[in-house]
């Protein structure tokens, strides 16, 4: 479970271990991790950075073999695109992207061979329909979806299922981060606005214990979230102006 620290995935990891599963809580706040292992003795806390190679790879070998992925780790970004620093595109596609297919591809053989396993990506309803000022973040959530609905499709009938998992605001430090605010280790949560996080954690567990139930395996929080889409439709795409974008200031600060 990674970015198990706080928000969705601490509320999932908690979740899980009550209902009987060994879990493995990731993410780079060690005081964070201690701490939500102490309220569960089935958590196991490991510290690990998903846009490091190295960490990664640490975490898979320390882990061993691995029934779920829960692929929650994320970052967001908000701001217009033409004043956005190079390295934070590079750094929200190593999290958002590039860590959720490596620790797939890591993972992916054992279950494969125990012919058995589960996937869950957490992705946005940002992943269907990109507006201002998060135009890069859902690009990352695009890709999400994208490679969840191409993997899927890889893995039908070979034993191991996939989940897509897509919020729309969630009450987490998601918002703030996303503005800029960077808690010291083992600072107390810093909530935005948003359903509460355990909706989505219930979503996540609904999709592993009904993996094989259709209509389990791409689930919207809200539900009614996922009506998103329907803005992709072309006379309603009109009514999504990005103009209305052009002139705002965004201020991104460290409360």
């Amino acid at each position: 479970m990674t970015g198990a620290s706080s928000g969705i995935g601490r509320h999932t990891a908690l979740l899980l271990a009550r209902k009987g599963a060994s879990v493995w809580a990731v993410a780079r706040d060690m005081k964070r991790l201690e701490a939500l292992a102490a309220q569960q003795d089935r958590i196991t806390p490991f510290r690990c950075d998903v846009s490091s190679d190295a960490d990664r790879a640490a975490l898979v070998e320390a882990a061993g073999p691995v029934d779920v992925l829960v692929n929650n780790a994320g970052l967001g970004y908000s701001g217009m695109v033409e004043t956005m620093p190079a390295f934070e595109v590079r750094r929200l596609f190593e999290i958002n992207v590039l860590g959720v297919i490596d620790l797939t591809q890591r993972v992916l053989p054992g279950m494969l061979a125990r012919k058995r396993g589960h996937i869950v990506n957490v992705s946005s309803v940002a992943g269907y329909v990109a507006t201002p000022p998060l135009t890069v973040y859902a690009a990352t959530k695009f890709a999400v979806n994208g490679f969840t609905d191409g993997l899927r499709r890889e893995l039908a009938g070979r034993g191991v299922s996939v989940a897509l998992i897509n919020p729309g605001p969630v009450n987490t430090e998601w918002g703030p981060r996303s503005m800029g605010y960077l808690p010291v280790e083992g600072a107390p949560e810093v909530k935005g606005v948003g359903v509460p996080a355990w909706t989505v954690s219930h979503a996540i567990a609904r999709s592993i214990t009904l993996a094989a139930v259709p209509g389990w395996d791409t689930i919207a929080v809200p539900r009614v979230a996922g009506l998103v889409r329907l803005i992709t439709i072309p006379i309603l795409t009109r009514l999504v102006d990005g103009s209305a974008f052009a002139s705002r200031t965004i201020t991104r600060s460290n409360p």
